[in-house]
């Protein structure tokens, strides 16, 4: 069991301070998950958890947190727990995500498709970016990926392997690929 901890301990310290380059980085709650931080934008984590044990992949992945440039930004507020496995991208915009959220493990948010549609704009970095908008109370299955210029409402779920492609109401259940209205949540 000790061993365990000092080994995540090490990890923890390898990918913050030496492996991560992002400049602008602000985390007020003690990781003890091993995340990698990189960009030149801004990273803002407040009280909130990265990485669960005992939860699959604690040992042997590492979260992925990038603001890839200096116009891009990524919030995490207070209370939200973010499971192992997980990857976050602002690229040119934002991603926020909201206090009490619970999100499982190996989720993929990216306010970005890194490249453009047609065949010209595939390599030339002529590409649209819009933010992303996870509201407070928000419950993530695993395997989600939620893309460019989403917002998920306040108090939502959004069921395991979705793909969030467009607005999710407030209080509402979502979820297939692409994601779809399942039904309302009463919180009574």
């Amino acid at each position: 069991m000790k061993f365990r901890k000092v080994y995540n301990k090490i990890r923890c310290i390898f990918y913050k301070k030496i492996l991560s380059t992002c400049i602008k980085l602000k985390i007020e709650s003690k990781l003890t998950y091993p995340v990698l931080f990189l960009g030149k934008g801004n990273i803002y984590i407040k009280k909130s958890y990265l990485g669960v044990y005992p939860s699959p992949h604690f040992f042997d992945t590492v979260g992925y947190l990038e603001a890839r440039t200096s116009s891009a930004s990524i919030l995490i507020k207070n209370n939200t727990i973010i499971n192992n496995n997980f990857v976050i991208i602002a690229d040119q915009t934002s991603v926020t995500i909201g206090e009490n959220c619970l999100i499982g493990p190996n989720v993929f948010i990216a306010d970005s498709d890194f490249h453009g549609l047609k065949v010209g704009d595939r390599m030339n970095g002529n590409y649209q970016c819009f933010p992303i908008v996870i509201e407070d109370n928000v419950f993530i299955g695993d395997n989600v990926r939620i893309l460019k210029g989403v917002t998920i409402g306040e108090g939502s779920v959004i069921g395991c392997g979705s793909v969030v492609s467009k607005n999710v109401p407030p209080n509402s259940i979502y979820a297939g690929n692409p994601a779809k209205f399942i039904k309302f949540i009463d919180n009574i």
